[in-house]
């Protein structure tokens, strides 16, 4: 996302192991091996949601409205629109990377996050981008509760995949 009014800078890990364990590891993390995550979702659900130990973290993302919006063999990039319109259809031609980008209903708000794995070093970084003043607005007040505690689980995840990908 090129453009954008929130962004969760970089987090960074270095992992020896080539790319496509990487990423394969990345869509492997399960909730019992990112017990801070899965603790601060239980706190903010207070109480009433627990994860499975077992399910990959990602399969969660993409159950809850998120998307592959590209996967490479360096990279792969999650995105959501709030009020969970649907993404078109994936196909070969790139629509629903542009559909993505050209998205922008009133009070709608964009994000991406991505996790690229490139000369030994896998990062993973947010972006989000309000439609307009009031989108921005009510994400600003979710971003300053959340910012801190993402970070933590950034750092969480990444070094997750790199104890699947070095043991």
């Amino acid at each position: 996302m090129p453009q954008w009014h929130f962004r969760k800078r970089p987090h960074r890990v270095r992992i020896d192991g080539p790319g496509e364990a990487v990423l394969r590891a990345v869509t492997e993390v399960t909730w019992s091996e990112v017990p801070l995550f899965s603790s601060l979702l239980r706190v903010s659900s207070f109480g009433r949601v627990r994860r499975d130990p077992a399910r990959a973290v990602l399969d969660e993302f993409l159950s809850s409205g998120f998307t592959v919006l590209t996967r490479t063999d360096r990279e792969l990039v999650l995105a959501a629109v709030s009020g969970g319109e649907p993404f078109p259809p994936e196909d070969a031609g790139g629509a629903r990377v542009a559909w993505f980008r050209a998205y922008a209903e009133p009070a709608s708000t964009k994000v991406a996050f991505d996790f690229r794995f490139v000369d030994g070093v896998l990062s993973t970084e947010t972006r989000v981008l309000g439609a307009d003043e009031a989108a921005r607005n009510s994400f600003r007040r979710y971003w300053t509760l959340i910012r801190l505690p993402a970070g933590l689980v950034r750092r969480e995840i990444l070094n997750a995949v790199r104890r699947r990908v070095q043991p």
